[in-house]
């Protein structure tokens, strides 16, 4: 058989991606992500907590549970709004595990509403406040939250393959 230059064919179909969205599987996704979350906050506030020593890597590691845990409660559904829950829950995870670890400095605080705002408030400018004291540090700080973040973005874009761990390219 003679190669037809005038109509194209694949090989392999590419993937279809279906257009319907279903509300159900996205509750459930995020669900699972708040899960990643939850963990992954503990785990980023009690390791700086207990050694006292402060890895940006640990966002990564955050954001790769929350964007693994959502993949996993949608059954590898993503697409836009996967992707923006992704970003969202892993800034909050990390702004909890920064509060966290001023907790635990300063522990017992009561739990009141006003110190719980007051650990958030901190939780989410702790990584702008470091540029006081060392800005090379802070800009390092960002740079890899900014890593961990497009990690979580490419893990929740449901493509197959897209990305299977946060080093991938």
């Amino acid at each position: 058989m003679t190669p037809d230059f005038e109509q194209a064919e694949y090989l392999h179909a590419p993937p279809v991606v279906s257009a319907e969205f279903d509300n159900g599987v996205f509750l459930r996704s995020i669900a699972f992500g708040l899960v990643g979350a939850l963990v992954g906050a503990l785990v980023y506030g009690a390791f700086v907590g207990i050694t006292h020593i402060q890895i940006g890597y640990l966002s990564i590691g955050v954001a790769y549970l929350v964007a693994k845990a959502m993949m996993m409660g949608s059954n590898n559904r993503g697409g836009l709004p996967y992707q923006v829950t992704a970003i969202v829950l892993t800034c909050t995870a990390v702004a909890f595990g920064n509060a966290l670890m001023v907790w635990w400095d300063v522990k017992p605080i009561p739990f009141t509403a006003h110190n719980l705002l007051a650990l958030a408030k901190y939780g989410f400018a702790e990584p702008f406040l470091e540029f006081q004291t060392s800005p090379g540090s802070a800009l390092l700080g960002l740079f890899i939250l900014f890593v961990g973040l497009r990690a979580a973005w490419r893990m929740a874009s449901g493509i197959p393959g897209a990305v299977r761990h946060p080093f991938s390219r």
